[in-house]
């Protein structure tokens, strides 16, 4: 009887506190944007031809191969009525990641970035920009709206069913469209499950042979006429994975693309954008480009016929995933009969990009862009872990002042991580709405890590000797003001989200692991936590600043799924604790020790670990005493976790749990397949 009361009392609550919501102020993002956020953002980059010496530095750093030096005849103004031919650098932003390692190396500052970001371009060659272009002052211009061309072309444009296909990193750029950061449904955008109800497919990020086969389909599905719009650099020339075996360099070789968005992920105004562009397309006439699909013998679909090899009469194999709304890019194949999972075979390989090995042929610098993408939910912590070991190979004792700058990224990437999984098991278990305030939250926590470092997902902060910057103005005051929304937040999401009866019916006790089992499994993190393990890097074995600070480290013993949640709840707590006692106690003095370029590290091996979001992970460096580390091996939090003991837990439960089972273990996909 008393739980029964409880129970009404608690959803008495999550009605009242959604019935609140319709009368607060709105927190969806105005578009199109009046200015970009802040003035700190790495966006397109301006050249001043007068300081540039055509030291080609900027094109030898470049990881990307995104700068070419190219020939240009120049007045000379020491001699008169003379000329002369210098080198210069040209970007193909097809190839750029806007890492601003090009910038770091320049000697004279005559390559800058601005905070310009919006890069649209329904032809990729004009993303190739000359010395001449990149002289020029950049600035946001909305296309502009075309004549309509008849009453069905409008009503096209105002009414396109989206497919998504994110095959990497950009999906977590498109998530705000779907939250109420930026609502895409104000724009006539609405997301369908399948293809043969679409009219515009998305293709985000790094495409795999795997992946490929699956977007061939995908597309040969959607009904004439059809859109395609690519996101990132990755899809357009490999971007970042240009020299991985494992990647497809350019989409447009196979399919047919209509929009390409630049960025390494484009930032959701420039999504937006892309958007617009589209549908101011669409309106005038366009129907897209010719549908022309080229294969190879490689790229054949196979028929999908009913596989039964192993299955008894009333069993049948369902895959879920790799492109289910709530799998990631991750796949498992379920033997089911009727509702309950016999079996669970994890499909991996969709994001492999063999990270470890790339890292070889990338100099200790170099690699400060590359780390973060193996985990594009918590990019910090692989940066930390990264930093820290290489530091310890070149003995560089890391500035006081950068130890806690450094804590503040983990800190508030480990909420924007939480608060994104919160909307992911929030999705899973049918609490749209929640998953709608989380994300739209979020926002507030890039925004911030956006000010301090200079990038929203991909931060590019920590590096071997300290962080590239300094904290601009006003930040302890806009930080101390976001940690005090968001911890009002949190009671929202109490009552609206994780103290529901219904959402507690959908994940106490099911996905349980116990505390021998998550040892045993090598489970890290909040995971371990929530099945009764203490254990947390930040305290076992500090670095960093963590053993100067003051926070405790939650546990729970009963391990299922609602626990695995809450646990993350109270992190999200402990953290903004942490970022308070740090912004009060941030010591002066410089940031950052001198790391070149281009620097040998001495020979020799280190292990460095951190508490990542997901749990421990660790890089374990050799050094020959060259340029580029001679091996490198990833520890991630996810491998275990997901490949080897989520198979385990999925056995005998409903089909309808697996989603949720899955996301309370916060999965990486990009993690465990490296």
């Amino acid at each position: 009887m008393t739980k029964t009361i409880k129970e009404v009392k608690d959803t008495a609550k999550a009605l009242k506190t959604g019935f609140k919501l319709f009368f607060s102020k709105p927190i969806t993002c105005r578009f199109p944007p009046e200015t970009l956020l802040t003035k700190e953002f790495r966006g397109r980059h301006v050249f001043n031809p007068r300081k540039c010496t055509s030291c080609s530095l900027c094109a030898k750093v470049c990881p990307n191969k995104a700068i070419e030096m190219v020939e240009k005849i120049e007045e000379n103004t020491t001699v008169q009525s003379q000329i002369k031919v210098v080198r210069r650098p040209q970007i193909d932003y097809a190839k750029c990641c806007f890492c601003g390692l090009c910038v770091d190396v320049c000697p004279t500052g005559a390559l800058q970035t601005t905070n310009f970001s919006t890069m649209v371009a329904l032809d990729k060659d004009e993303l190739l920009h000359s010395p001449e272009k990149l002289a020029q002052h950049a600035e946001l211009k909305m296309p502009e709206k075309p004549k309509i061309k008849d009453l069905t072309s409008w009503g096209r444009s105002r009414s396109l069913w989206v497919l998504d296909y994110f095959t990497g990193c950009c999906f977590i750029e498109a998530i705000p469209w779907v939250s109420s950061g930026f609502d895409m449904e104000r724009f006539g955008l609405l997301l369908t499950g399948s293809p043969r109800h679409a009219d515009v497919l998305l293709i985000g990020g790094y495409v795999t042979l795997k992946t490929l086969k699956r977007i061939i389909r995908i597309y040969q599905q959607i009904p004439q006429p059809k859109f395609v719009i690519a996101f990132g650099s990755c899809s357009m020339s490999g971007g970042t994975y240009w020299d991985s075996y494992n990647t497809i360099k350019r989409i447009a070789d196979y399919i047919p693309v209509d929009v390409w968005v630049a960025g390494c992920p484009p930032r959701p105004e420039v999504i937006g954008v892309a958007i617009v562009t589209a549908m101011n397309a669409i309106q005038s006439g366009y129907e897209g480009k010719k549908e022309e699909v080229r294969l190879t013998e490689e790229l054949e679909v196979p028929r999908v016929t009913e596989e039964r090899d192993g299955l008894k009469k009333n069993e049948f194999s369902v895959p879920f995933g790799p492109q289910h709304p709530a799998s990631g890019n991750f796949q498992l194949k379920l033997k089911i009969d009727g509702e309950i999972v016999k079996e669970a075979t994890p499909q991996v390989g969709y994001l492999h990009r063999g990270f470890e090995k790339l890292m070889e042929y990338r100099t200790w610098y170099q690699n400060v862009m590359l780390v973060q993408r193996v985990c594009v939910l918590d990019g910090a912590s692989y940066e930390l872990a990264y930093s820290g070991s290489v530091e310890k190979l070149a003995d560089i004792k890391v500035p006081e002042r950068a130890r806690y700058l450094r804590v503040i990224q983990a800190e508030l990437s480990r909420i924007q991580s939480h608060l994104l999984n919160f909307g992911l098991i929030a999705g899973a278990a049918g609490f749209e709405t929640a998953q709608m305030i989380t994300w739209g939250d979020r926002e507030k926590i890039l925004l911030l890590l956006e000010q301090l470092t200079g990038g929203r997902i991909y931060q590019i902060y920590t590096v071997p000797g300290g962080v590239r910057r300094n904290t601009p103005d006003n930040f302890k005051e806009k930080a101390l003001k976001t940690t005090n929304h968001i911890r009002e937040r949190l009671k929202i999401y109490d009552e609206l989200f994780i103290e529901n009866p219904t959402f507690k019916i959908r994940t106490l006790g099911i996905g349980k692991v116990p505390s021998d089992t998550a040892i045993k499994h090598d489970i890290t993190g909040p995971n371990l936590r929530a099945s009764s393990v203490k254990f947390d890097i930040r305290k076992n074995t500090p670095y960093a600043a963590y053993h100067e600070l003051d926070f405790q480290v939650p546990v729970f013993k009963e391990g299922d799924a609602y626990h695995r949640t809450k646990i993350r709840r109270l992190e999200i707590e402990e953290s903004l604790n942490l970022l308070e006692e740090v912004l009060n106690k941030l010591p002066s003095g410089p940031f950052r020790k001198r790391f070149g370029v281009f620097n040998r590290v001495p020979e020799g091996e280190a292990l460095h670990c951190v508490e990542s979001a997901r749990g421990e992970l660790c890089f374990h460096l050799v050094s020959n005493g060259s340029k580029t580390p001679y091996r490198v091996k990833i520890r991630g939090p996810t491998f275990d976790t997901t490949l080897v003991m989520l198979p385990k837990l999925l056995r005998e439960v409903y089909v309808a749990d697996v989603p949720v089972i899955y996301w309370s273990l916060d999965n990486c996909p990009g993690d465990h397949d490296r």
